[in-house]
């Protein structure tokens, strides 16, 4: 499974040749691409977002999923005004999603993927229940485009969003009803979002919708609070996770997140510690 995993470049750096030099010195074909020198790729233009496809393909890399920011916004008469996400624009109306979702295809076309992330806007309340309707419907459109493009919407679980859950990813993904939306399965951000045991009883629930796969770590501190640790270190049952993700025979790229920054250290120094404690699973699987 090691020949499957991805890092996030900016987990690593904003400058791309140093963040894909790490990755190739860890031995990986896949890369997630997010941001880059300080922007999203959303928002680059034409000429960066083909310099940072030579840069992948001069090291013989892939990209599996096109990391959009889209629907990580604000739902329509709900919540505050939107932060900043992923060094990208803010951009909260519908046509402005749209023209994310626009872009985003047509970095899959020249990424060679038709994978594009999506997520449920930013969280309001917490019962996605009460506002269930409401977040259907703008999915309508846009599921729409992605069927006809033959592109496929991998919905990141998020805590920061209304679908954190496997629990309730299921749930909205059954609700949606189209082949072109599936799960982009993160069960660090299922635990963090308060789902006790993401595997084995989230991932139970959506293991026939996942398209893509993110893996973090995450524990409660003495003080009872949530905070992102080191790969293998936290209370998210990873080992687990990835054993069944191959008994159950998922052959798609697991990518690593990282969310965790050790003290006095960098972003950079959290990837290598967290790589290391992935590499310890795999020898485990």
């Amino acid at each position: 499974m090691l020949n499957r995993i991805a890092l996030f470049a900016d987990d690593i750096d904003q400058d791309v040749t140093h963040a894909l030099d790490v990755i190739e010195s860890f031995g990986l074909k896949w890369v997630e691409i997010r941001s880059a020198w300080g922007k999203n790729m959303i928002d680059h233009a034409d000429e960066q977002t083909r310099e940072v496809h030579a840069l992948i393909a001069k090291r013989g890399m892939k990209v599996r999923c096109i990391a959009a920011p889209l629907l990580k916004c604000k739902l329509k008469g709900k919540g505050e005004v939107s932060q900043e996400t992923f060094n990208a624009q803010t951009r909260d109306s519908i046509e402005q999603q749209l023209a994310v979702l626009r872009r985003a295809i047509e970095l899959a076309r020249l990424f060679d993927t038709n994978l594009v992330r999506s997520f449920s806007f930013w969280k309001v309340g917490n019962d996605p229940a009460s506002i269930w309707d409401e977040l259907l419907d703008p999915f309508q459109p846009i599921v729409r485009i992605a069927e006809q493009e033959g592109i496929t919407l991998a919905m990141e679980n998020d805590f920061e969003c209304n679908i954190g859950t496997g629990a309730w990813s299921a749930k909205f993904i059954k609700a949606i009803n189209s082949p072109n939306f599936r799960l982009l399965w993160d069960p660090g951000n299922a635990y963090f979002d308060g789902e006790a045991k993401p595997y084995p009883e989230g991932y139970v629930q959506v293991k026939n919708l996942i398209a893509h796969v993110h893996v973090k770590d995450a524990k409660r501190n003495a003080q009872g609070k949530m905070e992102w640790v080191a790969l293998g270190t936290g209370e998210v049952d990873l080992l687990g996770q990835l054993r069944a993700l191959n008994a159950d025979g998922y052959h798609g790229v697991i990518a690593m997140e990282n969310h965790y920054t050790p003290p006095n250290g960098t972003k950079e120094d959290g990837v290598r510690e967290s790589f290391k404690g992935l590499q310890k699973m795999f020898a485990s699987l």
